[in-house]
């Protein structure tokens, strides 16, 4: 009898300290000292979190925009940079879709604190008033606090923050992998605008060194003179290279097109640097290298979440024990009795109709697809960068036998042109082989760009593009 008598004697004085601890400032008019001292019991730096900005520019960040607003500035206007690095570099930092994605690793980031938040004292506050007994027109207020913390829950919530870092993990290799393919896409941009400006440049030349042929074949043709079918022949390839001229003006233009809206305005003298790209291309590309691309490391940080998530599923069939405690203070008037009540609660769900199986089943699913995901990544990863370093070497010999097509043929316009003064060649000769001189020396500017472009390919399926710009 004396030991039960101590046990209530010791319930009492805890429910009466509690009662104390959360209801000691609140004196029956007074309302704003009890919700001071509410606030009081929370901690505030976890509620309302570290953040010390200003509430009004919080407002303005949740604050509804308009699509004219949102629209605004979105086009690229000018460039900061003053060399190639810092160029791209530049036009990343204000690429929408890199923006989109760092806001979306902030988030993840956020929601493992609210996850975190879950172990600790959850703290609430209820106000009451109104008629108690219309009879006897008795009315009042009443407050009640209650407070509550987690103590033991089969490992569910840690299963859950874990879950969520693997997630955050995954959004920051995200972020990695979408900068070297948009640093890729810019490189891209940039190649095409050069080749077609290499283009351009030397079909000029050509013409300019053409033209006297032209209005030589110009005036035999009106003339009336010379064998007709030599003469036709010559016209041919004049129309030929006359339309691959318009061909490139046309490319040029959507090339400078594309390069304007990716990069904006540029310095004139700022131009592509292959040697920047091509020392980040590995001399030999290991398994191991091919594994730490952060794309692969993506997909894997989102199965390891998968996994977490399975294990938290699990616990949720588990006893979930926490501690809690109330207290009602009623004042002006009321007539109900003060309340308190502490102690442990314990809850285990007994039957869901089978919600909690199908879930544990579709997240497993999940995270075979996951697996699958990875393996299909890799594959693709390898295919990716083996065809590229292929196309390196084939574009390297294609040069070599451009150039040296090149060589040929113009050794063959000296002696064309030698002959055609005495008769020994005709202006359709000439012509021709101006033509082929001009598709040789363009076939290198292809292949050269091609090779550039397997270059970028490369660096950026690997992951190296990204941190040689500082990102």
């Amino acid at each position: 009898m004396g030991e039960s008598w101590k046990k209530r004697r010791l319930l009492l004085t805890i429910n009466v300290a509690l009662a104390s601890f959360f209801l000691a400032a609140c004196q029956p008019p007074d309302l704003s000292q009890l919700k001071e001292n509410t606030l009081h019991i929370v901690n505030k730096s976890k509620v309302f979190g570290d953040d010390k900005s200003d509430p009004g520019e919080n407002t303005k960040r949740s604050a509804a925009k308009s699509l004219n607003q949102i629209l605004d500035g979105s086009l690229t206007s000018g460039n900061s940079g003053s060399d190639f690095a810092s160029v791209l570099k530049a036009a990343l930092q204000d690429d929408p879709v890199i923006i989109s994605k760092r806001q979306n690793v902030a988030s993840k980031a956020a929601s493992i604190g609210s996850t975190e938040a879950q172990k600790d004292f959850q703290v609430s506050s209820t106000f009451y008033g109104g008629v108690e007994d219309i009879t006897d027109n008795t009315k009042g207020l009443a407050v009640a606090l209650s407070a509550s913390r987690l103590v033991f829950d089969g490992g569910m919530i840690d299963a859950q923050i874990e879950a969520k870092k693997y997630q955050e993990k995954a959004a920051r290799l995200e972020l990695r992998a979408v900068i070297d393919e948009r640093a890729a896409r810019l490189g891209r941009i940039w190649i095409e605008l050069e080749k077609y400006e290499t283009l351009r440049d030397q079909i000029d030349s050509r013409l300019a060194v053409l033209d006297p042929l032209i209005d030589q074949l110009e005036q035999v043709a009106n003339a009336g003179i010379g064998d007709v079918s030599k003469v036709t022949a010559a016209q041919r390839t004049v129309a030929t290279i006359r339309v691959t001229e318009t061909n490139i003006a046309e490319g040029l233009e959507k090339a400078r097109l594309d390069f304007e809206n990716a990069f904006g305005d540029l310095r004139g003298d700022i131009r592509y640097d292959p040697e920047f790209i091509s020392k980040l291309v590995p001399n030999e590309i290991s398994d191991e290298l091919v594994q730490k691309v952060p794309s692969l490391l993506t997909q894997y940080a989102s199965y390891q979440s998968s996994l977490a998530r399975i294990t938290s599923l699990k616990a949720k069939d588990d006893f979930n024990i926490g501690f809690e405690a109330k207290a009602m203070r009623p004042f002006a008037g009321s007539g109900y009795d003060s309340d308190e009540s502490v102690g442990l609660v314990a809850r285990k769900t007994i039957f869901n109709g089978g919600m909690l199986e199908s879930e544990i089943v579709e997240a497993e699913a999940a995270a075979e697809a996951s697996l699958a995901q990875i393996q299909a990544t890799y594959r693709d990863g390898v295919r990716i960068i083996e065809s590229a370093r292929q196309n390196i070497e084939s574009m390297d010999k294609a040069i070599a036998l451009a150039r040296e097509n090149a060589s040929l043929t113009a050794d063959e316009i000296v002696y064309l042109r030698q002959q055609l003064i005495i008769g020994g060649s005709t202006l359709d000769s000439v012509l021709s082989a101006e033509a082929r001189l001009y598709e040789a020396e363009s076939q290198e500017i292809n292949f050269i760009a091609d090779k550039r472009q397997s270059q970028l390919v490369i660096v950026s399926a690997l992951g190296l593009l990204g941190p040689a710009l500082g990102f």
